[in-house]
Formats: C-alpha cells, structure tokens, sequence
C-alpha cells in the first residue's frame, strides 16, 4: 500500500504513515508506531505516545535523537513533575542532577519550595546559585509573614536594601533603621524620610520635620507643612534651613499643588503671607494679599478694616502710582461691611467728595456730612437735609423729626405709614388740627375694614367726627355693624359719636325735634340712626338698673319706629318679648306676629309674604321699604314657641285683637299709641327722650339744659334713678307738676 501510494499519491503519504503508526499505537504495538510517526515527520507525536504511557527512557530517546538537547531536556523535566507527584520534590530534584540539569534541578526546588534541597544541590555543584535561592526564600518568607526569617535569608542573600524595604513597607521603623545601621549605612536617611512620609500622614508633622532635617531633607519638612497650608511652620523651617525657598514657599499659597485656583485659606494664613512679602520688600504683592482679604473671611469688621489699612499703607509709601486704586478699592469694601465713616474718609483722601458725602449720609454721621457738603460740595447740602429727614422718618422718631425740621406733616406722614396711629391723631391735634380730620378717617378706614368698628367709632368719638358728607358712608357701615351686635354697650359709643356729629353741625345739642325738623344733608341722614342708638343706650342702662319693665317695653316698641336703622326681625322680637314681660299682651300679640312673618320671609324670601294691615296708620315703615336681614336673629325652637304663643292669644277672648291706641292732641281721632305723626291730621309730636312715645301736652316736660321734651312718667323714673337728662346728661330734678 505505501509503495501504492509513494508512487500515485505521493501527497498523501504523510497522512498514510500517520494513519499507520496510530493504528499501531491503538493495537499496542509502540515500535511500529513509533517508526510509522517518525516516517511522518510527527516524532513529537511519538514522544508524547510515549509520555502519556509513562515511557520516559523512550520518551527521552526520540526527543534526544529528533529533538536535540532542548527537547530532552523538556522530557525529563516532565519526567520530575511527574515522579515530583508519586514520590516528592526531592526524587524529582534528583532525577534533573542525574541527567545533568542542576541550575534546573535547583530552580525546580526553589519552585516547589523545596529549599533545603536546593541549597544542597547548589552547594555541591552551583555556589553561585546560593545568594539566589537565600533570596527567593526570603520573599517567600516574607510573603508568609515571618519578617525576621526573612530579613536573615535577605542577609544571606547579600540584599540588605531589601530587608530595609520589607520593614519599611510593615512600618517597623525600629527594624528598618537597625539593618540599615548595621549593613546599609546609605539607606539610613532613606528609611528615615520613609518613617518622616508616615508621621505626616498621621498628622505629625513636628516628629516628621525632625527626621527629614536629620535626613538632610528639610525641604520635604518645608513641603509638608505647605501641602498642610501651615505657611508659619513652612516659613520658620525656610528661615532655618533653606531659605532659599522662603519665597517659593510663600508663592505657594496663591495656588493650588496641581496648578490650579488656591484651596481656602484661613485669614491668619493670607496675613502670614502678606507679611512676608512684605519683609522680603515684595510690597506689591504684600497689598495684593492684602487686598485678596474679603468680607467673606471673616464675620470680624475691625479685624477687616485693619487688613485692608495695611493696604492703604504700604500704597502710599510704596506704591504711589496704585495709590488712588487701592483707596478706592478699600472704600467699597468698607461700605460693603458697613464702615461707612472709615470708607467715607478715605474718599475724602482721594478728593472723591460726593462718595464722601453719601457714605457720611450712609454711616449717618450727619454733622461731617453736612459740613464736608457746605465746605466742598455745596450742590450736595439739599441732599444731606433730605436725606436726614427721611433717615428720621424711617426710624420713627417724630419728636426729634419736629425738632430737628419742624416738619410736622412728614412726622404725620410718618407716623400713618407706620400704623402708629396714637401717636399721629395726638400730634395732628395738637400740631396740626386741619390734617386731624383726615388721618383719623385713614385710621377709622382702616379699622372697619379689619372688622374693629367699635374702636373706629370710639376713636372718632374721641377726636370728633369730621362732618364733611364724604364720610357719611363710614358712619352708616360703622352704625350699622353696632345696632346690629346682640352686645349693646357699642350703641351707648354711636350715640355718643352721632351726637357729636349733629351738635358740631348744629352749635350746640339738638332737641329730637329740632333733628327731626333739619333738612341739612347730616340731619337727614342721620337723626334716625341717633334716636335709634339713644333708645338702645337708655334702655340697656334700665335693664341694668332692673327698673320699669313697661317703661323697657315702650322703649322697644318705639325702636320699631327706626328698624330701618337695624335689623327689622330683631326690632319685632325684642318689642314683643318686652311687651309679653311687662304684661301688654295684645300688643306683644301684634309685634311677636309680624316677627313670625318676617322670620318666614327670611327663611323663604322667594315667597316672602307680610300683611301690613294690623300697622296702616303708624309710623312703622313699611316691610317692603326695609332690607331683609341675611340671617336671622333666632331661629329653630324659639321661634316655633312664638308661634304657639300667637297661635294661643289668636284664639284667646281676653286678647285684644288691635294695637294700644291714644287720641290725637290736636284732632282728638285714635291713633296708634306709639306713632309721632297723626295719621288723621298730620299733626307730628316730639318723642319722648326716655320712652320714645309722643310727648302728649298734658304729661310734657323739657330739660332745663337742652330743652328736650318728655312725658312726666317717664321723665321721672328715669331721674329717680339717674339724676341727670337722658339727652344731655345734665343734672336735673323730677317734674312733679
């Protein structure tokens, strides 16, 4: 067949001796396959048949014979590793010396840890190797952890410097300094700026500079201390041992080890630096370091104002060409921290008068302000007074506003901007009586709109109602809220107020009848709400007395008359209520009845529905003329319990089914009891000022004082108690006849 194929396919006769010699291999027949491998140029594949069997003798043949020394060598150092498994790294060691291989044999041992035999494998054939394997040792001790066998096989090995390094890298600087001293005497200043590195990293920067002097290495000391941005300690080491890079150092700290912007300095550090550009005369760069001192530095303004002083300084007397900058520059800075009165001195240094003046204006120091404008800038005097003036105004301080200006309407202003309004009312009317009027109607405006009318009406009480037709619509919301409260005591307050109001327009007090009769636009509007506000204040100083229930009651139902003035159910209720307490049963009867229309009228004003009827021919307005209250006065079972009580008295014979009538004065014809204007004649009578009933002619009095009318009943319970008229509340004495 391989005569076959060498003949017609020669190209394949490679592949044929291959295919031969591994069905030989396959069949055991390792010679055949051998010379068939060999035929095929593969005699590697024959020396690994031989060694994957184990066959090192063979093995080592082919790989001698084909492969030269360099592949015999390959197999038998396979052959160690293998016996290095079944019988150790010694019989492997041994293996490699008895073919020769011992700078091998003992690389092997050295591999395998196997150092005794190395050594004894070197001592015997390769000394040189000796140093080596002490020193592949001494790593692998050191790898373990054991340091001072490692430092004796170091020693062995001749490297010292390594068993320096390895002490050094462990910190043991005891042990480190002890080898160096003994056999390294060089690498003493190595171990101690190695030991001086690790005190700055703790933080002991003293212990390290004391090394790196001994080292002769102070720069690093000065380094440390400038990486650490402790520019005094940098400095000192400098001065003692190499000033040469003193100013170095001190560039240093406008920037950063990398180059680039300078980390943040403390003020101290900046002023250290300054100061040594300064001694070594770089006095330019002394005010600039200075001048890199900003409010941002420190909370400390004096400290400030002297750093940047020590600017100014060193510019006039080294720096005259930067002079004018550099002041400028500071007097920003000292108007920025406030220190008007310093900034405004140095402008004046510089001839920049105006910035002198403001920052004077700015510091309020207002005599120098004033004199530097009057002397060297006179456009500036106004300024200065203007600005004095409002600075007053801002603090509020208008006694010393008046004082120092006599302006007395900008201490008014002042006052009414500022919500001190006592003391704007007291000024204007003692300094200022044609502005009082004005201000108290800001405040009083100001007081309603915050819902506190009582005050309001109380302060104009106090200072008097300006009678101007502009602040009627005050009064009315005032009087309004007032009669409309379930607390009383503010209506004694309307009274008081209103009829001050009528009696700065009159002259002197009016009668009711006379209010009744004026036609001024203040009368009209307001004698209703007068006599409305009177009545409530009499009758509540009654109820507090505990005296005359039927008095009480004719009170109440003359209020009827005004419930135009406050809420119209309210007016209803309070005059039934009072009529059913003072025993006037079909007059409560009537009242209690229209509050119940009024109360459904409220509660359904879509269908509001009230029979004016029972009150045609008095002078009770009429319900369709007044404003229904938005809620009602009562509600809920009170108002169903009137309505049982007119239902009762609907239906009871001893009720009078019609109001309490009288007959007219002039015209003798029955008219309502309580009604001031006849309705047959139109003869109209005066209300009584305690009662509020028609004074009849055969009962009138009249106050000595004011000449108010009354009926004599009234009249004299009334003084009985209080001893003094119910209008004017000047003394007075009963009328008996």
């Amino acid at each position: 067949m391989l005569r076959l194929v060498s003949k017609y396919r020669p190209e394949l006769l490679t592949d044929t001796y291959k295919h031969i010699a591994e069905q030989f291999e396959m069949k055991g027949n390792l010679k055949k396959a051998e010379h068939y491998y060999v035929e095929a140029k593969m005699w590697t594949s024959a020396m690994s048949m031989y060694r994957q069997l184990e066959k090192w003798e063979d093995a080592k043949r082919v790989a001698k014979v084909h492969g030269g020394k360099s592949s015999f060598e390959k197999v038998v150092l396979a052959q160690a590793n293998a016996t290095f498994k079944e019988s150790g790294a010694e019989a492997g060691a041994k293996l490699l010396a008895k073919h020769g291989l011992i700078e091998t044999a003992i690389d092997y041992a050295v591999e395998h840890s196997n150092f005794q035999h190395a050594f004894d494998l070197a001592q015997h054939s390769a000394k040189h190797k000796l140093p080596d394997i002490h020193l592949k040792k001494a790593l692998t001790l050191e790898d373990d952890e054991q340091f001072k066998l490692a430092e004796d096989e170091f020693i062995l090995a001749g490297k010292p410097k390594e068993a320096i390094d390895m002490y050094v890298h462990q910190r043991d600087w005891t042990s480190a300094m002890r080898i160096a001293e003994a056999y390294c005497r060089d690498g003493m200043k190595d171990v101690m700026v190695h030991h001086a590195k690790d005190l700055v990293d703790q933080g002991n920067l003293e212990g390290a500079e004391n090394l790196f002097v001994q080292a002769g290495k102070p720069e690093m000391a000065v380094q440390a201390y400038s990486a650490k941005r402790q520019v005094n300690e940098a400095i000192r080491v400098c001065k003692k041992h190499c000033p040469h890079m003193l100013g170095d150092v001190v560039d240093s700290y406008d920037q950063a080890p990398g180059g680039g912007p300078a980390p943040m300095q403390s003020l101290d550090e900046v002023l250290d630096a300054a100061k040594i550009y300064e001694e070594t005369g770089n006095y330019s760069r002394a005010i600039d370091t200075y001048l890199s001192v900003d409010d941002s530095s420190s909370a400390n303004g004096d400290r400030l104002e002297e750093v940047w002083e020590n600017a100014v300084r060193l510019a006039m007397k080294y720096a005259q060409e930067r002079y004018n900058d550099i002041v400028a520059t500071v007097a920003k800075r000292l108007k920025l921290i406030k220190r008007f009165e310093a900034a405004a001195e140095l402008y004046k240094e510089i001839d920049a008068v105006r910035e002198a003046v403001n920052c004077y204006i700015a510091g309020e120091v207002w005599d120098k302000a004033r004199q530097v404008a009057q002397h060297q800038c006179p456009e500036m005097v106004r300024v200065v007074e203007d600005r004095f003036k409002n600075d007053l105004v801002s603090k509020g301080d208008g006694d010393e506003l008046i004082r120092k200006t006599g302006d007395i309407d900008s201490a008014l202003d002042m006052y009414a901007r500022g919500g001190d309004w006592d003391k704007c009312l007291q000024l204007a009317e003692k300094k200022s009586p044609k502005m009082l009027p004005h201000y108290l109607v800001q405040f009083c405006k100001i007081l309603v709109n915050k819902g506190e009318k009582l005050q309001a009406c109380q302060e104009l009480l106090r200072y008097g109602p300006p009678g101007e037709q502009s602040n009627f619509q005050l009064y009315q919301l005032i009087a309004a809220d007032l009669l409309g409260l379930d607390d009383t005591s503010g209506a004694s307050v309307l009274r008081d107020m209103l009829m001050k109001l009528l009696t700065k327009a009159a002259g002197s007090v009016p009668t009711p009848k006379a209010l009744a009769e004026d036609r001024r636009p203040v009368g009209v509007q307001f004698h209703k709400t007068l006599l409305a506000a009177h009545f409530y204040t009499v009758r509540e100083r009654l109820r507090e007395q505990h005296k005359g229930t039927e008095i009480i009651a004719r009170i109440t139902v003359s209020l009827c008359r005004y419930c135009a003035e406050f809420p119209m159910d309210r007016a209803f209720y309070e005059a039934g209520m009072d009529c059913k307490t003072a025993g006037l049963v079909n007059m409560a009867f009537f009242f209690l009845n229209r509050f119940l229309d009024i109360a459904d009228a409220i509660d359904d004003p879509e269908n509001a529905q009230i029979d004016n009827t029972d009150f045609m021919g008095t002078d009770i307005p009429d319900p369709y003329g007044v404003d229904l209250p938005e809620e009602p006065f009562i509600s809920g079972q009170q108002v169903e319990d009137i309505r049982d009580w007119v239902l009762g008295w609907s239906m009871d014979q001893s009720v009078q089914q019609k109001l309490d009538v009288r007959q007219c004065d002039k015209c003798k014809a029955e008219v309502y009891i309580a009604g001031l204007v006849c309705s047959a004649c139109n003869h109209t009578h005066e209300p009584c000022v305690v009662s509020g009933y028609p004074v009849l002619k055969k009962t009138r009095v009249e106050c000595t004082n004011c000449k108010a009318a009354a009926n004599r009943d009234s009249w004299n319970t009334w003084l009985q108690t209080f001893k003094m008229c119910p209008w004017c509340n000047s003394p007075q004495n009963a009328l008996w006849s």
